[in-house]
């Protein structure tokens, strides 16, 4: 077991850093994008995502799916099957994601009047989407290289990638930009990245394993039912997730206009940085899982899911507490004023985060281990939740009834899974909340209430004239609530003797976080 927490640890680590430094990156071009486009065309620009998100959701698994199957025939040895894996895959993905654009291709105008695109826009808009889609679906099947990297546990070669990829997007969107290419430049830079990490990535996974073989001779009907099986319940959860990302902007755009969407999209966005940030934690765990149950270890994974979920609420709490309390200042200082319906969006969408981010080593767990089934059925529960609530609540409220549907349909699915989970694995729910979720949210909220307070007495008194100004605020915030956290909840005994033993140990590369560490423990 040692093994693999180590496993865990390195590269949580390194997906941490990955993650944090490509959503970063695109955080702070976001403003820039915004005043280079405009409203309606950052509107537009604003609805790729929700063609990524269709793409991503019709991986049909080269995503996380085939990560389970190589992280298991690694643990194994078992050289025949890898290969049969990856030569299935990649045939099954070229065939899926050909026949996808086709379809796409021809309802891409029949999408345009459904998104209430403006005709003087059709043709950037046209070639926006259709290039979106033609670039994702070369990720969909390409992507699969990544996996084969993932499954062989090493994330600090994927992200290195990944961070690459996204430091030349990065440059590309300056360039495109500043020379004129507006829209079609972005699209034409997001191409780029996609192109270049699956170049990378399929080099660095033949590096990886020496016995990559692609040849016909492996493509296996067997297999092919076995993936197919799989990778069906994954697409369902796929396309029922997408929902939750992407309704709220399908709707508004249908119903409302494009400006609510240039609104909702600056929300969603911080809120799913910290999103990120929290499950960041969970990269790691599904190769490891499957690792463990390969070898029928589980009472490993049961313990697992316990540690794991104590530690991602002690992130998850904290974190998006404070996201909600100082929402304003977000916003404030990262776009400037005039974005108040967008501070509305990040405060309902943090509620739906919070309880939906607790199921996720649950969720790494289910689908380590070959039962995505349990995942695939609270995620088709938010889905139709979120649909019909978003039609329901536009007319009677308009663009808060939208976003409002969102965390409603999230929490019944989360509450749902979490249910489902703990009586699968015969765990307590009742005590389950109070050691593992109690602690992290009394301290949370309370130094909410702390925090709210003291900026409703000192914003008054003090002059703010500048996003910098909101800014520096923002973060002596996050200095106190922060630092008052890990104090609070160290002397209200959440940590037991063997995670203090686990802090202690790990930081001992790290001379001056030992200390701090050492510190903290003997309080």
């Amino acid at each position: 077991m040692k093994a693999i927490s180590d496993k865990i640890i390195k590269n949580t680590f390194f997906n941490t850093v990955g993650n944090f430094s490509t959503t970063f990156l695109y955080f702070l071009l976001l403003p820039y994008i915004m005043l280079k486009l405009g409203p309606e065309r950052f509107g537009i620009w604003a609805l790729t995502s929700v063609i990524f998100g269709l793409f991503t959701a019709l991986d049909f698994g080269s995503g996380s799916a085939f990560v389970k199957f190589f992280s298991e025939y690694e643990a194994k040895k078992d050289k025949l099957a890898f290969n049969q894996v990856l030569v299935t895959g990649l045939l099954m993905m070229a065939l899926f994601s050909g026949l996808s654009v086709l379809i796409f291709a021809l309802l891409i105008n029949k999408l345009l009047f459904f998104f209430h695109i403006p005709e003087q826009l059709f043709d950037e808009a046209r070639f926006v989407f259709l290039g979106a889609g033609i670039f994702f679906a070369f990720n969909n099947t390409f992507g699969i290289f990544q996996a084969v990297i993932r499954g062989l546990q090493r994330m600090e070669i994927s992200n290195s990638i990944n961070v690459g990829g996204s430091i030349f997007y990065a440059l590309g969107i300056f360039v495109f930009l500043e020379i004129g290419y507006g829209l079609k430049g972005l699209v034409i830079a997001q191409g780029i990245r996609i192109i270049l990490i699956n170049l990378v990535s399929l080099f660095c996974a033949k590096i990886l394993n020496k016995d990559l073989t692609f040849s016909f001779s492996f493509l296996k009907l067997e297999q092919l039912k076995t993936i197919f099986q799989y990778c069906l319940r994954m697409q369902i959860s796929n396309i029922a997730n997408l929902a939750n990302l992407q309704t709220d902007k399908t709707l508004i755009s249908f119903f409302l206009n494009l400006s609510y969407v240039a609104f909702y999209e600056v929300g969603q966005k911080i809120s799913l940085f910290c999103k990120m940030l929290v499950n960041v934690l969970l990269g790691a765990l599904v190769p490891a899982i499957s690792e463990l149950d390969s070898t029928s270890r589980q009472d490993s994974i049961n313990k697992l899911y316990e540690r794991g979920t104590k530690y991602l609420s002690a992130v998850a709490f904290p974190v998006n507490v404070f996201l909600l309390v100082c929402s304003s200042l977000f916003i404030r200082a990262w776009v400037g004023p005039g974005y108040d319906n967008s501070i509305m969006v990040v405060r309902l969408l943090v509620i739906g985060i919070i309880v939906n981010t607790l199921t996720g080593v649950g969720v790494m767990i289910v689908r380590g281990v070959g039962k995505p089934i349990y995942e695939t059925r609270y995620a088709v529960i938010s889905l139709i939740l979120n649909v019909a609530l978003g039609i329901i609540l536009v007319k009677p409220y308009g663009f808060t009834g939208i976003v409002m549907a969102t965390p409603i349909s999230t929490i019944v699915g989360s509450l749902y899974f979490i249910s489902i989970f703990h009586k699968l694995y015969s765990i307590s729910s009742l005590e389950f909340i109070r050691k593992i979720y109690f602690k992290p949210f009394i301290v949370s909220m309370s130094l909410a209430a702390g925090v709210y307070s003291l900026n409703k007495l000192l914003i008054p008194m003090i002059t703010i004239e500048s996003r910098m100004d909101y800014i520096v605020l923002l973060l002596l915030d996050g200095l106190l609530f922060f630092v008052s956290f890990v104090f609070l909840l160290n002397k209200a005994g959440f940590w037991d003797k063997e995670d203090e033993s686990l802090f202690v140990q790990k930081s001992q590369p790290y001379p001056r976080l030992h200390k701090l560490v050492s510190i903290l423990v003997s309080l």
